[in-house]
């Protein structure tokens, strides 16, 4: 019965009330979306990222000692905040930066700080929550230090196609604090478009980032198989 049934609606003068409906106000998605794809952080700044990154169990740690290879390898914190040297001992490296860790170490097995060398084997302690139209799908990914709203959707895939980049939330639980929880709305827009950072926040272990639906495509999800392929073919045209 619907053999064609797409474009005799269209036919029937049903598709331009339908396409009047959908479009809403236009915007500059495609601008934000194309953005959003050529960020690249520099590697000084990812390097910058790493160092102010605090250590926890039950992250993995890549230890190096020059010229001592029984104090190298991957070392587990453990539930004590510790790694274990063997006769160096187990110095106490929760909450530790991975420089000063490098003393810890060096001050342990008694050479400079110049002879040892530690990096993040594996983020395993602190998360970071995607909910909505995220790339990929919603999860935990892991907190790797303090970067912005925008390294993160670079390192997650940025958004799913039918995001609302208008719509963009992160929520600071503040659990552990006992407060009140936080919410900062993120301008998209003027981060990527006008160079303007000020919503693109700091995230801290346990944010969560919300990204809304553009209710183009939420209205597209609620469309039966048969009527989307009038629907699709103009939908490009209209980003919500």
């Amino acid at each position: 019965m619907y053999s064609g049934g797409g474009q005799s609606i269209w036919r029937a003068g049903l598709g331009a009330p339908l396409l009047m409906l959908l479009s809403g106000c236009l915007s500059n998605r495609g601008q934000i979306e194309q953005a959003l794809i050529a960020y690249r952080p520099p590697p000084a700044h990812l390097v910058q990222i790493a160092s102010k990154y605090r250590a926890r169990c039950p992250d993995l740690l890549q230890v190096d000692v020059a010229g001592l290879p029984q104090y190298s390898g991957p070392q587990r914190i453990g539930p004590d905040g510790c790694i274990d040297l063997g006769d160096a001992g187990r110095p106490q490296v929760d909450g530790a930066t991975v420089s000063e860790i490098v003393r810890m170490v060096a001050e342990c097995v008694g050479v400079a700080p110049e002879q040892v060398h530690v990096s993040i084997a594996e983020y395993n302690s602190q998360y970071l929550y995607l909910f909505g139209q995220v790339a990929g799908s919603q999860r935990a990914v892991p907190y790797q230090g303090p970067e912005t709203v925008l390294d993160l959707l670079h390192r997650v895939g940025g958004l799913r196609q039918g995001a609302a980049v208008g719509d963009v939330t992160v929520i600071r639980p503040h659990v552990a604090e006992g407060k009140t929880p936080e919410v900062f709305h993120i301008d998209l827009a003027a981060i990527v478009l006008r160079n303007d950072p000020e919503t693109n926040i700091l995230l801290q272990p346990f944010d969560q980032i919300h990204i809304g639906q553009s209710p183009r495509s939420s209205f597209r999800d609620c469309l039966p198989p048969w009527l989307r392929s009038v629907f699709s073919p103009f939908a490009h045209r209209f980003q919500g």
